[in-house]
Protein backbone atom coordinates (compact mmCIF):
# COMPACT_ATOMS: atom_id res chain seq x y z
CA UNK A 1 0.00 0.00 0.00
CA UNK A 2 2.82 2.37 0.89
CA UNK A 3 4.63 1.54 -2.35
CA UNK A 4 1.48 2.19 -4.37
CA UNK A 5 0.92 5.51 -2.62
CA UNK A 6 4.54 6.50 -3.24
CA UNK A 7 4.15 5.64 -6.94
CA UNK A 8 1.04 7.76 -7.21
CA UNK A 9 2.73 10.71 -5.52
CA UNK A 10 5.79 10.32 -7.74
CA UNK A 11 3.65 10.26 -10.86
CA UNK A 12 1.85 13.42 -9.73
CA UNK A 13 5.18 15.13 -9.05
CA UNK A 14 6.45 14.15 -12.51
CA UNK A 15 3.34 15.53 -14.17
CA UNK A 16 3.61 18.74 -12.15
CA UNK A 17 7.29 19.17 -13.05
CA UNK A 18 6.59 18.53 -16.73
CA UNK A 19 3.69 20.98 -16.76
CA UNK A 20 5.88 23.60 -15.09
CA UNK A 21 8.63 23.07 -17.66
CA UNK A 22 6.17 23.44 -20.53
CA UNK A 23 4.41 26.49 -19.05
CA UNK A 24 4.55 29.59 -21.28
CA UNK A 25 7.14 32.11 -20.23
CA UNK A 26 7.40 35.89 -20.27
CA UNK A 27 10.53 37.18 -22.00
CA UNK A 28 12.17 40.05 -20.14
CA UNK A 29 14.77 42.35 -21.67
CA UNK A 30 15.98 44.90 -19.13
CA UNK A 31 18.22 46.67 -21.64
CA UNK A 32 15.43 47.49 -24.08
CA UNK A 33 12.85 47.67 -21.25
CA UNK A 34 10.67 45.15 -23.05
CA UNK A 35 8.34 42.40 -21.89
CA UNK A 36 7.15 39.85 -24.48
CA UNK A 37 4.09 37.68 -23.84
CA UNK A 38 3.11 34.64 -25.96
CA UNK A 39 -0.60 34.66 -26.85
CA UNK A 40 -3.16 33.48 -29.38
CA UNK A 41 -5.82 35.24 -31.42
CA UNK A 42 -9.19 34.88 -29.69
CA UNK A 43 -12.29 33.78 -31.56
CA UNK A 44 -14.32 36.83 -32.59
CA UNK A 45 -18.09 37.23 -32.88
CA UNK A 46 -18.79 34.17 -30.75
CA UNK A 47 -21.56 35.92 -28.80
CA UNK A 48 -24.05 37.74 -31.02
CA UNK A 49 -25.36 39.80 -28.10
CA UNK A 50 -22.03 41.69 -27.96
CA UNK A 51 -22.36 42.71 -31.62
CA UNK A 52 -18.61 42.34 -32.02
CA UNK A 53 -17.68 44.69 -29.17
CA UNK A 54 -14.47 43.95 -27.25
CA UNK A 55 -13.42 45.36 -23.89
CA UNK A 56 -9.90 43.92 -23.64
CA UNK A 57 -6.85 43.64 -25.80
CA UNK A 58 -5.49 40.76 -23.73
CA UNK A 59 -6.87 38.44 -21.06
CA UNK A 60 -5.38 35.33 -19.47
CA UNK A 61 -6.99 31.94 -19.85
CA UNK A 62 -10.01 31.74 -17.53
CA UNK A 63 -10.89 35.40 -18.02
CA UNK A 64 -13.39 37.06 -20.35
CA UNK A 65 -12.12 35.40 -23.51
CA UNK A 66 -15.36 36.33 -25.30
CA UNK A 67 -14.58 40.06 -24.96
CA UNK A 68 -10.93 40.14 -25.96
CA UNK A 69 -8.74 40.17 -29.05
CA UNK A 70 -5.89 38.04 -27.67
CA UNK A 71 -5.65 35.32 -25.01
CA UNK A 72 -2.54 34.17 -23.13
CA UNK A 73 -1.72 31.14 -20.96
CA UNK A 74 0.75 33.28 -19.00
CA UNK A 75 -0.54 34.30 -15.58
CA UNK A 76 -1.30 38.02 -15.14
CA UNK A 77 1.01 38.12 -12.14
CA UNK A 78 3.99 37.08 -14.28
CA UNK A 79 3.26 39.88 -16.73
CA UNK A 80 2.89 42.41 -13.91
CA UNK A 81 6.15 41.30 -12.29
CA UNK A 82 7.92 41.34 -15.66
CA UNK A 83 7.00 44.97 -16.25
CA UNK A 84 8.24 45.90 -12.80
CA UNK A 85 11.55 44.13 -13.47
CA UNK A 86 12.19 46.31 -16.54
CA UNK A 87 11.48 49.48 -14.55
CA UNK A 88 7.72 50.13 -14.74
CA UNK A 89 6.31 51.89 -11.69
CA UNK A 90 2.77 51.10 -10.55
CA UNK A 91 0.37 54.00 -10.61
CA UNK A 92 -3.39 53.72 -10.17
CA UNK A 93 -6.31 52.60 -12.34
CA UNK A 94 -8.71 55.15 -13.77
CA UNK A 95 -11.20 56.36 -11.18
CA UNK A 96 -14.13 58.78 -11.02
CA UNK A 97 -13.62 59.80 -14.63
CA UNK A 98 -9.93 60.54 -14.14
CA UNK A 99 -7.39 58.79 -16.40
CA UNK A 100 -5.13 55.97 -15.20
CA UNK A 101 -1.73 56.82 -13.74
CA UNK A 102 1.57 55.00 -14.07
CA UNK A 103 4.44 54.30 -16.44
CA UNK A 104 3.66 54.78 -20.13
CA UNK A 105 4.08 51.75 -22.39
CA UNK A 106 3.71 51.10 -26.10
CA UNK A 107 2.10 47.87 -27.29
CA UNK A 108 3.04 45.81 -30.35
CA UNK A 109 1.97 42.49 -31.83
CA UNK A 110 4.41 40.17 -33.58
CA UNK A 111 3.03 37.69 -36.11
CA UNK A 112 4.99 35.09 -38.10
CA UNK A 113 4.26 35.29 -41.84
CA UNK A 114 6.13 33.70 -44.76
CA UNK A 115 9.07 32.78 -42.54
CA UNK A 116 9.39 36.34 -41.22
CA UNK A 117 8.21 38.03 -38.05
CA UNK A 118 6.10 41.13 -38.66
CA UNK A 119 5.68 43.64 -35.83
CA UNK A 120 2.73 46.03 -35.84
CA UNK A 121 1.31 48.45 -33.24
CA UNK A 122 -1.35 46.65 -31.21
CA UNK A 123 -3.60 49.68 -31.89
CA UNK A 124 -3.84 48.53 -35.53
CA UNK A 125 -5.94 45.55 -34.41
CA UNK A 126 -8.57 47.73 -32.69
CA UNK A 127 -11.35 49.49 -34.61
CA UNK A 128 -13.30 52.45 -33.29
CA UNK A 129 -17.01 51.68 -33.61
CA UNK A 130 -17.94 55.20 -34.73
CA UNK A 131 -15.23 55.72 -37.34
CA UNK A 132 -14.63 52.12 -38.38
CA UNK A 133 -10.91 52.94 -38.48
CA UNK A 134 -7.97 51.50 -36.49
CA UNK A 135 -6.79 53.48 -33.48
CA UNK A 136 -3.85 55.84 -33.89
CA UNK A 137 -0.87 54.36 -31.96
CA UNK A 138 -0.56 56.00 -28.54
CA UNK A 139 0.77 55.41 -25.03
CA UNK A 140 -0.97 52.96 -22.71
CA UNK A 141 -0.64 53.08 -18.92
CA UNK A 142 0.85 50.48 -16.56
CA UNK A 143 -1.33 50.82 -13.46
CA UNK A 144 -0.11 47.70 -11.67
CA UNK A 145 -3.75 46.69 -11.05
CA UNK A 146 -4.86 46.94 -7.39
CA UNK A 147 -5.46 44.79 -4.32
CA UNK A 148 -8.86 43.09 -3.93
CA UNK A 149 -10.45 40.41 -1.77
CA UNK A 150 -10.60 37.00 -3.40
CA UNK A 151 -13.53 35.00 -1.97
CA UNK A 152 -12.09 31.79 -3.44
CA UNK A 153 -8.97 31.99 -1.25
CA UNK A 154 -10.34 34.40 1.38
CA UNK A 155 -7.24 36.53 0.95
CA UNK A 156 -6.39 39.88 -0.59
CA UNK A 157 -4.61 39.48 -3.92
CA UNK A 158 -3.71 41.67 -6.86
CA UNK A 159 -7.04 41.94 -8.67
CA UNK A 160 -5.73 41.02 -12.12
CA UNK A 161 -4.99 37.52 -10.74
CA UNK A 162 -8.68 37.18 -9.88
CA UNK A 163 -10.29 38.60 -13.04
CA UNK A 164 -7.53 37.47 -15.47
CA UNK A 165 -7.86 40.84 -17.24
CA UNK A 166 -4.43 41.99 -18.45
CA UNK A 167 -4.84 44.88 -20.93
CA UNK A 168 -8.11 46.79 -20.69
CA UNK A 169 -9.72 48.98 -23.34
CA UNK A 170 -12.06 50.89 -21.04
CA UNK A 171 -11.91 52.37 -17.53
CA UNK A 172 -14.90 50.58 -15.98
CA UNK A 173 -12.77 47.55 -15.08
CA UNK A 174 -9.94 48.71 -12.81
CA UNK A 175 -8.26 45.30 -12.55
CA UNK A 176 -6.09 45.11 -15.73
CA UNK A 177 -2.31 45.50 -15.45
CA UNK A 178 -2.36 47.97 -18.35
CA UNK A 179 -5.18 50.37 -19.24
CA UNK A 180 -6.10 52.36 -22.33
CA UNK A 181 -5.15 55.97 -21.52
CA UNK A 182 -7.38 57.61 -24.15
CA UNK A 183 -10.00 59.93 -22.66
CA UNK A 184 -12.75 58.21 -24.65
CA UNK A 185 -12.10 55.02 -22.66
CA UNK A 186 -14.51 56.30 -20.00
CA UNK A 187 -17.20 54.71 -22.16
CA UNK A 188 -17.66 50.99 -22.81
CA UNK A 189 -18.42 49.27 -26.12
CA UNK A 190 -16.37 51.74 -28.18
CA UNK A 191 -14.18 49.20 -29.91
CA UNK A 192 -14.26 46.13 -32.12
CA UNK A 193 -11.52 43.78 -33.28
CA UNK A 194 -10.03 44.67 -36.65
CA UNK A 195 -10.95 41.28 -38.07
CA UNK A 196 -9.54 42.17 -41.50
CA UNK A 197 -6.08 42.64 -39.96
CA UNK A 198 -6.21 39.71 -37.52
CA UNK A 199 -4.84 36.26 -38.32
CA UNK A 200 -7.36 33.43 -37.88
CA UNK A 201 -8.47 32.45 -34.38
CA UNK A 202 -5.91 30.32 -32.55
CA UNK A 203 -2.92 31.76 -34.41
CA UNK A 204 0.08 32.19 -32.13
CA UNK A 205 1.34 35.75 -31.70
CA UNK A 206 3.59 37.66 -29.32
CA UNK A 207 2.50 40.81 -27.51
CA UNK A 208 5.42 43.13 -26.89
CA UNK A 209 5.13 45.73 -24.13
CA UNK A 210 7.79 48.45 -24.33
CA UNK A 211 8.36 51.09 -21.67
CA UNK A 212 8.36 54.58 -23.14
CA UNK A 213 11.76 56.22 -22.73
CA UNK A 214 10.95 59.90 -22.46
CA UNK A 215 8.32 61.27 -24.79
CA UNK A 216 8.02 59.39 -28.10
CA UNK A 217 7.74 61.37 -31.32
CA UNK A 218 4.18 62.29 -32.22
CA UNK A 219 2.59 59.83 -34.64
CA UNK A 220 1.94 60.96 -38.19
CA UNK A 221 -1.34 62.72 -38.82
CA UNK A 222 -1.37 64.47 -35.42
CA UNK A 223 -1.62 68.25 -35.03
CA UNK A 224 -1.41 70.61 -32.04
CA UNK A 225 -2.58 74.24 -32.12
CA UNK A 226 -2.56 77.10 -29.61
CA UNK A 227 -5.65 79.25 -30.09
CA UNK A 228 -6.83 82.70 -28.97
CA UNK A 229 -10.37 83.91 -29.71
CA UNK A 230 -11.76 87.43 -29.29
CA UNK A 231 -15.31 88.80 -29.47
CA UNK A 232 -18.35 87.81 -27.43
CA UNK A 233 -16.77 84.58 -26.23
CA UNK A 234 -17.30 84.69 -22.47
CA UNK A 235 -20.58 84.17 -20.62
CA UNK A 236 -22.10 82.36 -23.60
CA UNK A 237 -21.08 78.74 -22.86
CA UNK A 238 -18.05 78.91 -25.15
CA UNK A 239 -15.79 76.71 -23.01
CA UNK A 240 -18.38 73.94 -22.58
CA UNK A 241 -19.15 74.13 -26.31
CA UNK A 242 -15.45 73.68 -27.10
CA UNK A 243 -14.96 70.86 -24.61
CA UNK A 244 -18.07 68.96 -25.74
CA UNK A 245 -17.09 69.05 -29.40
CA UNK A 246 -13.42 68.30 -28.69
CA UNK A 247 -14.32 65.16 -26.78
CA UNK A 248 -16.79 64.11 -29.46
CA UNK A 249 -13.98 64.38 -32.01
CA UNK A 250 -11.53 62.45 -29.81
CA UNK A 251 -9.25 65.45 -29.19
CA UNK A 252 -7.24 66.33 -26.10
CA UNK A 253 -6.07 69.60 -24.56
CA UNK A 254 -7.80 72.41 -22.68
CA UNK A 255 -9.76 75.66 -22.93
CA UNK A 256 -10.01 78.61 -20.52
CA UNK A 257 -11.28 82.18 -20.18
CA UNK A 258 -8.71 84.96 -19.91
CA UNK A 259 -9.17 88.05 -17.75
CA UNK A 260 -8.96 90.31 -20.80
CA UNK A 261 -12.14 88.77 -22.25
CA UNK A 262 -10.49 86.35 -24.67
CA UNK A 263 -10.70 82.55 -24.73
CA UNK A 264 -7.50 80.50 -24.96
CA UNK A 265 -7.21 76.85 -25.96
CA UNK A 266 -4.67 74.18 -26.78
CA UNK A 267 -5.98 71.42 -29.04
CA UNK A 268 -4.22 68.19 -29.99
CA UNK A 269 -5.24 65.12 -31.98
CA UNK A 270 -5.83 63.86 -35.48
CA UNK A 271 -5.21 66.58 -38.07
CA UNK A 272 -8.64 66.32 -39.66
CA UNK A 273 -10.38 66.39 -36.27
CA UNK A 274 -8.45 69.49 -35.20
CA UNK A 275 -9.51 71.20 -38.43
CA UNK A 276 -13.16 70.35 -37.72
CA UNK A 277 -12.99 71.78 -34.20
CA UNK A 278 -11.34 74.98 -35.43
CA UNK A 279 -14.24 75.51 -37.83
CA UNK A 280 -16.74 74.94 -35.05
CA UNK A 281 -15.16 77.35 -32.57
CA UNK A 282 -14.63 79.98 -35.27
CA UNK A 283 -18.43 80.16 -35.26
CA UNK A 284 -18.97 79.33 -31.59
CA UNK A 285 -22.18 78.46 -29.70
CA UNK A 286 -25.53 80.11 -30.42
CA UNK A 287 -25.08 83.42 -28.55
CA UNK A 288 -21.37 83.86 -29.24
CA UNK A 289 -19.72 86.18 -31.74
CA UNK A 290 -16.14 85.45 -32.77
CA UNK A 291 -14.42 88.54 -34.16
CA UNK A 292 -10.96 87.06 -34.52
CA UNK A 293 -9.26 83.68 -34.11
CA UNK A 294 -5.48 83.36 -33.93
CA UNK A 295 -3.94 79.90 -34.28
CA UNK A 296 -0.31 78.90 -33.84
CA UNK A 297 0.86 75.38 -34.66
CA UNK A 298 3.03 73.69 -32.05
CA UNK A 299 4.86 70.38 -31.86
CA UNK A 300 2.51 67.63 -30.58
CA UNK A 301 3.57 66.22 -27.21
CA UNK A 302 0.90 63.67 -26.33
CA UNK A 303 0.89 65.06 -22.78
CA UNK A 304 -2.90 65.25 -22.39
CA UNK A 305 -5.24 62.38 -21.53
CA UNK A 306 -8.47 64.28 -22.19
CA UNK A 307 -9.89 67.70 -23.08
CA UNK A 308 -10.72 69.82 -20.03
CA UNK A 309 -11.89 73.26 -18.99
CA UNK A 310 -9.26 75.17 -17.06
CA UNK A 311 -9.62 78.11 -14.71
CA UNK A 312 -6.82 80.72 -14.67
CA UNK A 313 -5.28 81.43 -11.27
Amino acid sequence: MRFKTWCVLTACLAVSTSASADAPKVEIDRKSKTVTVPAKVAEQGKYAVLKGAVEYLLVARGGKTYETIFVTDVTPRKILDGLKKVGAASGAPARDGNPPKGTAVRLFVEVAADGKTVRKPADDFILHVKTGKPLTPADWTFTGSRKAFDPATETHRVETSITKSVIGLHWTDASPVVQNARAEARTENLYKANVAALPKAGTEVRLVLVLVKGKPPAPKGVRRVHVFLTGRVQGVGFRNFTQRNARRLGLTGWVQNLRDGRVEAVIEGKTESVAKLLKLIARGPRHARVDHIKTTDQKPTGEFNRFEVRFPR
